[in-house]
This record gives C-alpha cells, sequence and structure tokens, in this order.
C-alpha cells in the first residue's frame, strides 16, 4: 500500500485545489443540492468561494476563533467565551 507524504509538514493535503475543511463544505452544500435543490446549487459555488477568499485574508484558525467568539463552539481548557474577568 502506498502512503502519501507531504514534502511540508505543515502545509495541508489538498484535493484537486482545495483544502480538507474546503472540501467537506462543497461535499456538504453538494450533498443538500442534491436532496433540496433550488437555492443550494448556487451556494454550491458561492459559498466556497467566498469562504476561501476570508480563509486567505487572516491567520490560521481564525474562523474557530470566531466562533468561539460568538459563543457557537467551545475551545478546550478556555473559559465561556462571554465570561471578561475569571481567577485561576
Amino acid at each position: 500500500m502506498k502512503y502519501r507524504i507531504p514534502q511540508y509538514l505543515h502545509k495541508p493535503i489538498q484535493v484537486l485545489f482545495f483544502d480538507a475543511d474546503e472540501l467537506a463544505m462543497v461535499v456538504l452544500l453538494l450533498f443538500l443540492a442534491m436532496m433540496f435543490g433550488y437555492v443550494f446549487w448556487i451556494l454550491l459555488f458561492v459559498v466556497p468561494y467566498v469562504y476561501m477568499k476570508i480563509k486567505k485574508n487572516y491567520p490560521r484558525g481564525a474562523l474557530r476563533h470566531m466562533l468561539y467568539r460568538i459563543g457557537l463552539i467551545s475551545i478546550k481548557n478556555t473559559p465561556e467565551s462571554f465570561q471578561r474577568m475569571f481567577k485561576e
């Protein structure tokens, strides 16, 4: 069995020109477009394009931190996003 070892360890694995997170978004939107149709076919092309543009302008992990700041996700070993002061 052949294993693919990336030339640089800090670079993410890519399929065609999509990173793993972008590919997951495309597959999810394709699934939704096949199930529901209509606007999801348009979103299939628009959302990944906008996401790639935003992703290029911010450092790695910025999306996760934005979602944490809004309160949609939690990050391990950190206080909740709404807490402004805490004691260790």
